[in-house]
Parts: C-alpha cells; structure tokens; sequence
C-alpha cells in the first residue's frame, strides 16, 4: 500500500522550479528573467497593510514580487517601496543567515512568489545565487557612486558631512561578521 509522498520530498511544482533554476540558460539581467528563473514556486496574496517580513524575525523565506508593492520599513521610517515584479524581498536575511533587517508590508494588494528554506534553495541553484549577487553588487556599485559624489561634493569641509566619506567608506571596505545597525548618538534614533 502506498503511504504517499515522503514528507521530505518536495513537490512536484517545486522540483520544476528547482531545475529551471539549475539551468545556467537565464541570464537575469532584467526583472522579467528573474520571474522566468522562479515561475513555479508557489505564489501568496498579501492585503494592503499585511507584513510579508518582521524586522527581527528569522522566517527563511524568500519572496519574488509578482505585482503589487511593498514597503520596507525600519520602525516608523518608510526607506523604500518595491514595486517592480521581479524584485527580491527578504534576500538580505537569505544571503546572510540573519533576522530581517526591516519590516516588509503590504502598501496594496501584492502577490509574490514564495522561496521557503530561502538558504537552502539559494545554495542548491547557482542561477538564483548569480540574480541576487548581481541585484546586491548593483546595489553595492550605487553606494560606491554616492560614496564618490559626496567626497567631489564636501572635500573641502569640516564637520559631520566632511565625516560621512570616511564613515561611509569604512562600511563598504569592512567585512564584518554581525553589523550593530543605529547610532550611538542620543539624539539620533536607531533604524
């Protein structure tokens, strides 16, 4: 008598989606690869105001924005909305094996592929660890500009902002380990 599928066999979907990710044929440059690269992971609809990731939570999940939007949030502060289908959501966390760094909610209705075991996943797939290595080296390159514009724009000046290339440059030249996010400063609030 068959007992059904072992309960550590994925299904079928997933093993589909597994594979297309094992192909090296997507070269995910645009937003439309990467949905090509995780069609066949299952997809979740999110209600306007519903948290997809807590900041502080481990979840282990992964989410691929299909439509919809998203806004990131560290406390009160909105850093920014998401809204472009193919776009990562909580890769941070899956890339580095921590808590989320920020709240992750609903700004309308929003549907998302869904990456369980995001860690797992990502190791197994070359091409999805290429997608968000290039999404974080973009990332990592915009910085790097900004970092270069603010040295042109205060060279010359003293204070906090003559301070901010320095500061800013120490962050992308280190490899920590763990990175206390916030300020010691009194008068300026954690993120």
């Amino acid at each position: 008598m068959d007992a059904g599928p072992s309960p550590l066999t994925p299904p079928f979907q997933l093993v589909i989606a597994r594979d297309r990710l094992r192909r090296p044929a997507v070269s995910c440059e645009r937003m439309d690869d990467v949905l090509a690269l995780c069609a066949g992971f299952p997809e979740r609809t999110f209600a306007p105001g519903e948290v997809l990731l807590r900041e502080g939570a481990s979840s282990g999940t992964l989410f691929v924005l299909t439509d919809g939007a998203v806004q990131v949030r560290k406390g009160a502060v909105v850093i920014t909305t998401v809204d472009a289908p193919g776009s990562f959501v909580g890769e941070i966390s899956a890339m580095l094996g921590t808590p989320h760094t920020a709240d992750v909610i609903a700004d309308r209705p929003t549907r998302a592929l869904v990456i369980e075991d995001a860690a797992a996943t990502i190791a197994a797939t070359p091409a999805l660890a290429i997608a968000i290595g290039r999404l974080l080296a973009r990332r990592l390159q915009a910085v790097t500009s900004y970092l270069a514009d603010i040295r042109r724009q205060y060279a010359d000046a003293d204070g906090h902002l003559a301070m901010m290339d320095k500061v800013l440059g120490e962050l992308i030249s280190t490899r920590p380990r763990s990175l206390d996010l916030g300020s010691e400063r009194p008068d300026v609030p954690d993120y």
